[in-house]
């Protein structure tokens, strides 16, 4: 059930952002904002997660 519930919320924000719903321009501009600043979180998360592996394979052994 939280699954169909999770797929109605992202159907709605992307009507949202696609302007099929009727919603006042703040809203739609708070959702373009929140969707940007997730963007770059997510680079932030990826990049960050790639930093800390290679130092941790720096730290290994050369294998032949």
């Amino acid at each position: 059930m939280a699954l169909v519930w999770i797929i109605d919320v992202v159907v709605q924000y992307v009507k949202i952002l696609g302007g099929r719903q009727q919603v006042p321009a703040v809203v739609r501009l708070a959702a373009w904002l929140f969707l940007i600043a997730l963007v770059i979180v997510g680079i932030g998360l990826v990049a960050t997660g790639l930093v800390l592996l290679d130092d941790h394979l720096a730290t290994l052994p050369p294998t032949r």
